[in-house]
């Protein structure tokens, strides 16, 4: 049985971190390097090659210039430092190194000199010597291209190509951190859940500290009741983020029990109330719960602990009664 999407649709908003498709700086996400190509005269250039590549990872960004000699790269992370090339048939080749700021990056402007003269930049922004490249694997040389060909698609809005083409990267490159954080964004935006859930454990496999990864999995998987994988999950975004246990987890919990997943239910609420021993409504759910797996001391010890927790409350009558004719 496959999630009620539309029960949970708000509670996944911003489960994941969507740098393939946004147009904002954020930390760590994509920016845009803006600039103008000028021949030796001041003229501006078109058709420029214009290429950028991360340092490290070996992603290449490539746009050409337009009428007006105006470019502008879009790059997935600002906190690497790229290497920008600019070329031109009978014109040199220009070159900047930069680490781009999302607090201030003033428009580049590069100058092409003809053949026999020397090429110049102008406000490209200076930036500290970093280690040399790290070396790049067959299968990240043979990942990138196709990565590439999903950007492309994603710049057209063609999001089903962008997905396949990101999904044959990762493939291609199971290491490719980027590919799987395209793949499981895409896929989420498709609402492609079981691709999400995939892409998004191979990246906690990569980056286990990557919360943005550990949420993606545990939305993805709610959302096609994978429950095998969904516990372990749960467990791990608990464990980072203590906030969603009360505020979502719970409200997740009662949806698996209604849709009559009351053994994913009971360990979801086992994780809550380990996380939040004093939240009365994890154990009215718990006991309720147990009661109809017919796990008897479970249901009473929940129950009893509710009617500890919230004697008041306007459901204690309710659970008082159960709790009595379990015993």
């Amino acid at each position: 049985m496959k999630m009620n999407r539309s029960a949970v649709t708000l509670l996944i908003v911003g489960a994941v971190a969507l740098w393939v498709v946004s147009s904002t700086a954020s930390a760590g996400g994509p920016i845009i390097i803006r600039g103008v190509v000028l021949d030796p005269e001041g003229n501006p250039l078109f058709d420029v090659e214009v290429s950028a590549v991360a340092e490290g990872s070996g992603i290449v960004v490539t746009v050409h210039s337009k009428k007006k000699g105006r470019f502008s790269v879009r790059v997935h992370d600002h906190d690497l430092t790229y290497n920008l090339k600019f070329e031109k048939k009978g014109y040199g080749v220009a070159t900047a190194r930069l680490r781009p700021n999302p607090d201030n990056l003033p428009p580049l402007t590069v100058t092409l000199a003809s053949v026999d003269q020397a090429p110049s930049t102008e406000s490209a922004p200076e930036s500290p010597p970093t280690e040399p490249p790290a070396e790049i694997s067959e299968a990240r040389i043979a990942a990138i291209p196709v990565f590439n060909e999903g950007v492309a698609a994603l710049e057209a809005e063609d999001m089903p190509t962008a997905l396949e083409k990101f999904r044959q990267s990762s493939e291609i490159d199971p290491d490719f951190a980027e590919a799987s954080t395209a793949v499981a964004a895409v896929a989420m935006q498709l609402e492609d859940f079981a691709a999400a859930a995939d892409a998004s454990e191979n990246l906690v496999r990569l980056q286990p500290d990557n919360l943005d990864a550990i949420g993606t999995a545990y939305f993805a998987e709610l959302m096609i009741n994978d429950i095998d994988r969904l516990i372990p999950s749960a467990r791990r975004l608990a464990d980072a983020n203590s906030e969603v246990v009360s505020n979502e987890m719970l409200q997740h919990a009662q949806i698996l029990f209604d849709d009559n997943e009351l053994a994913g239910s009971k360990a979801l609420l086992e994780i809550i109330v380990e996380k939040e021993p004093d939240l009365a409504a994890a154990y009215l759910q718990l006991g309720l719960t147990c009661n109809m797996l017919q796990d008897m001391t479970c249901a009473i010890e929940a129950l009893a602990k509710f009617l500890e927790l919230a004697p008041d409350d306007s459901e204690a009558a309710t659970a008082q009664s159960l709790l009595d004719y379990l015993k």
